[in-house]
């Protein structure tokens, strides 16, 4: 089975270059700017006299700081080797036969349920739209008396459009999926830029929701993969019989203690991504021959209506050893579209250089 593809090969690009890695502006991967936060440099230090020994399997002191964290017991949370690996449990775990994806979005569910043997099924957000994810859709989908679906995938904020749903129109999806006896998994894996539109508070209402949540991300530590399933006790106990043991190594579970209890960094990185991401938004719709979509989430996706293909604009940025993130190859958008990263205000100025090459001027 072909494998999606995802940002942040640089590796490959650099091969291919003959450079090194460092050399590479990566903007296909969406990473806080602001860089591995301190906090987890000096827990990486103290925690390798741990590497002697075996990972606490149970991730223990983690998941009761998550438990404080999300307002829940510490029971109701599995950690995971990146929320890729608790998506990939997911569908066996809950004997998942057929899935309704809200997209577009990230490639991983349908490659996950469909490996697990599941049939999957798109409701697309429209160009429209403004690809604003669309719950009317979803909800008919789910009413309809053939309906037949156990689980229902939400990106929220969604990737790779940046829109995000409020908790209140979740709401309304959960409650239907409950009527049906179905699952509705929540992927939150950049919720910590808008942490208000969570739907955590709802787990306990409906049961038979599920919360994803990524710490690379947000914590700029993707090497160090680590992310967790927040649900009933009952539901994180099914997935967990699944993982595999010690799946998440000493390291990332000390590090994300310590850059847990960082809130300087997170309430910095907050800040720091709703001024930058607005003024690359701006300077991005001052150039001619582009089209911008709002995002809540810490990237962008961008349409060149008057360029052949996305293919052609990665080629032509790859030039300038930049990276960004190639979209022709999701369902549901168009093969004129591409994701860029926010970065640093140094590294914005960069892509939006070379971007304004690529189309040639600024608008009237």
């Amino acid at each position: 089975m072909t494998q999606p593809i995802h940002g942040g090969n640089v590796y490959k690009v650099a091969r291919e270059q003959h450079i090194p890695v460092g050399r590479i502006l990566d903007f296909s991967a969406s990473i806080n700017p602001l860089g591995f936060p301190p906090s987890g440099r000096r827990a990486i230090s103290l925690a390798l006299k741990q590497i002697v020994h075996y990972p606490d399997p149970d991730c223990w002191s983690l998941r009761q700081a998550l438990a404080r964290q999300c307002a829940v017991d510490p029971d109701m949370i599995l950690v995971g080797n990146g929320s890729t690996e608790l998506i990939h449990l997911l569908p066996r775990a809950l004997t998942i036969t057929s899935a309704l994806v809200i997209g577009p979005t990230f490639e991983e569910y349908a490659h996950a349920l469909t490996e697990a043997g599941s049939s999957v099924q798109y409701v697309h957000a429209t160009y429209e739209e403004q690809f604003r994810p669309p719950l009317n859709e979803t909800l008919r989908q789910l009413s309809g008396t053939r309906s037949r679906f156990d689980a229902v995938f939400l990106c929220n904020p969604n990737n790779p459009t940046g829109q995000v749903i409020n908790r209140l129109a979740v709401q309304e999806l959960a409650e239907a999926v409950e009527r049906r006896q179905g699952w509705l998994i929540v992927d939150e894996a950049f919720i910590d830029y808008c942490p208000a539109q969570s739907v955590m508070p709802l787990l306990r209402e409906y049961p038979r929701m599920m919360v994803l949540r990524s710490l690379t991300k947000f914590y700029a530590m993707p090497g160090l993969r680590i992310g967790y399933l927040v649900g009933g006790h009952k539901v994180v106990e099914r997935v967990n019989d699944r993982q595999p043991p010690w799946s998440v190594n000493s390291l990332a579970q000390e590090v994300s203690l310590a850059v847990l209890r960082d809130y300087a960094y997170a309430a910095q990185s907050r800040t720091y991504m709703k001024s930058e991401r607005s003024r690359v938004m701006r300077v991005l719709r001052s150039l001619s021959g582009l089209k911008i979509y709002p995002s809540a989430a810490n990237f962008v996706l961008i349409e060149f209506p008057l360029i052949t293909s996305a293919a052609e604009v990665t080629a032509r940025l790859a030039v300038e050893r930049i990276l960004v993130r190639d979209c022709s190859t999701m369902p549901g958008l168009t093969s004129q579209m591409i994701r860029v990263a926010v970065k640093t205000e140094k590294e914005n100025r960069r892509l939006l250089t070379a971007l304004g090459a690529c189309v040639g001027k600024k608008k009237p």
